[in-house]
């Protein structure tokens, strides 16, 4: 988790705080996961995908808002396109996945560590970055 926010603070630039939600990283399936992870960031609602992954808890609301802001602004348009660059089996229901998003030659990279427990798919550790090479050196 302490990765996870040193990588959303080199990126934009925020110091330590509070969380501010209530949210927990849970779906009741994959393709559930998968549908709210594409749907929000095909979006670029950053905000709500902190949030439903996880990956709110040491920022505050403000903080929240201006990263959807700082991305919006990177990035003006809606992702269009969505691929799963890399899936990394790790046995007992463990698995990291590392997506790209992209409109043009706008791209960004979502990387996310999960557990499959049969009846419920918890997101244990959320990050994205601009940077590939940044991203994927954790597979």
């Amino acid at each position: 988790m302490y990765l996870r926010y040193l990588i959303v603070i080199a990126m934009l630039g925020f110091a330590p705080a509070q969380a501010q939600t209530d949210e927990q990283p849970i779906f009741k399936s994959y393709e559930e996961m998968r549908n709210t992870l594409d749907t929000l960031m095909m979006a670029r609602e950053m905000e709500q995908v902190m949030r439903k992954f996880g990956a709110s808890d040491e920022m505050t609301d403000e903080e929240l808002k201006s990263l959807e802001a700082r991305v919006r602004t990177i990035f003006p348009g809606d992702f269009r396109h969505v691929d799963l660059l890399k899936r990394d089996d790790m046995g007992n229901g463990w698995a990291q996945e590392l997506y790209a998003y992209w409109g043009g030659l706008s791209y960004i990279y979502v990387a996310i560590l999960m557990h499959d427990r049969g009846s419920e798919i918890v997101s244990i550790n959320f990050k994205f970055n601009t940077d590939f090479d940044k991203i994927v050196e954790n597979f």
